[in-house]
């Protein structure tokens, strides 16, 4: 006797895509819930949002603008010493060394300045830069040559003068109790600002610091050539510029100068600060994030639940129908997915008009970056990609729970 084969189930080829139809009519048909639950989802979301991006923008931009000051990273060498060419090589060559430049003779390095109008300036500090210099601007270039000079901007605004204006300097001396003077034209190529360097002082190459000691040693008889002898054929230096690559590095390299015997100045207290203060902030925002986000996503899963909840009865009952526990699980799914992407929407949007309000009130008060709330694309795809998983696992065990419920008690009214 032949066995007929089982009737298919009319029913199961197309049920999961009736039931992603069926979910969508639904929301729609009980628009005004759907609508309140999306403002409850936007609600939670929003508040996280801005809390991420304050922690992105205002407070991280201020960690990092105290962990990055070099002025934080500068190891001052007092007195004068005998530094020869082997030890700027070797220290050179270490890892923890972000800046190094020789320097002459503190009471050598400073220059009289005459404008335009031969209006004066005197003594004013002599520093030596280069290429990598930790104080100057990105963008701003550094001398190349001994004519070459930087004016910070308190000195350019006290002189009036800017790049390409006509500048001399002067440096004095005394010889067999005669007073002499030497100047020579210098040309301005660039401002530093006072956010970078508040003092008066001209940055110069450092062949114009060993013209100017050599000529006040009595060793150049006058200063027509700036360039010889320059900076390269001198055997040693009495001191140095010198940054550390990072914070770490300043304890280290400090270690490694008072074992040489140098006398140095560090920004250790202001240093320690920095370090407390970068721990205390990281745990705090680690505690508020914790908190933030375990709540949101409670608070998220909880009204998802209870609109899953509140249709369980209509889910039992898809099961007469011929639907399976797939597609009953895959509705409240389907429809918690929709909700989150519009509440997520609609948390953007409130998102970027509290991120703009934060910016244009508070952001002039932030030196450098200039904002105080920003979001990343990797951060709005994690916060989008979070508030999903957190809207399908509580949707599934909700919907699971509801498949599991016999057609029959709910139609007795369970």
């Amino acid at each position: 006797m032949n066995q007929s084969p089982p009737h298919p189930d009319p029913a199961a080829p197309q049920s999961r895509w009736e039931g992603g139809r069926l979910a969508l009519l639904d929301l729609w048909h009980d628009r005004r819930t759907t609508l309140v639950l999306v403002l409850t989802v936007a609600a939670i979301i929003a508040p996280l949002m801005l809390l991420l991006g304050l922690k992105t923008g205002v407070i991280a931009t201020l960690r990092q603008d105290l962990l990055n000051d070099p002025r934080t990273r500068e190891i001052i060498i007092y007195g004068a010493h005998h530094l020869d060419r082997a030890w700027f090589q070797t220290m050179a060559r270490r890892p923890d060394v972000g800046f190094l430049l020789p320097r002459t003779r503190t009471i050598n390095a400073t220059i009289d300045l005459l404008d335009g109008a031969q209006r004066p300036a005197e003594a004013i500090d002599l520093i030596p830069t280069a290429a990598g210099d930790p104080l100057l601007p990105p963008g701003l270039p550094a001398p190349v040559s001994a004519d070459q000079v930087l004016l910070t901007q308190t000195l350019a605004r006290r002189l009036g003068l800017s790049p390409g204006t006509p500048l001399s300097g002067v440096l004095s001396r005394s010889r067999n109790d005669t007073p002499e003077n030497a100047q020579f034209p210098l040309e301005i190529i660039g401002i530093i600002p006072e956010d970078r360097v508040a003092r008066e002082a001209v940055f110069t190459h450092m062949d114009l610091l060993v013209a100017a000691e050599d000529y006040r040693d009595g060793l150049r008889p006058t200063l027509a050539d700036l360039r010889a002898p320059n900076a390269d054929t001198r055997p040693e230096f009495a001191g140095a510029r010198l940054y550390a690559r990072d914070l770490e590095g300043v304890d280290t390299l400090a270690a490694t100068l008072r074992l040489q015997g140098i006398e140095i100045r560090t920004q250790a207290e202001r240093i320690a600060t920095v370090r407390a203060f970068d721990r205390t902030l990281s745990f705090i925002l680690r505690i508020i994030a914790l908190i933030g986000l375990t709540g949101g996503a409670l608070a998220l899963g909880g009204a998802l639940w209870v609109n899953v909840e509140r249709k369980r009865r209509d889910l039992a009952l898809l099961r007469l129908f011929g639907f399976r526990h797939g597609t009953v699980v895959l509705i409240p799914l389907v429809q918690s997915a929709v909700i989150a992407a519009l509440a997520f929407l609609l948390a953007g949007l409130a998102y970027g008009g509290g991120a703009g309000a934060f910016n244009r009130s508070l952001g002039q008060n932030l030196a450098g970056q200039g904002y105080v709330c920003r979001l990343e694309s990797a951060h709005l795809a994690a916060a989008a990609t979070a508030t999903l998983l957190v809207a399908l696992i509580a949707a599934a065990a909700a919907g699971y729970r509801a498949s599991r419920i016999d057609p029959a008690e709910c139609l007795r009214g369970g």
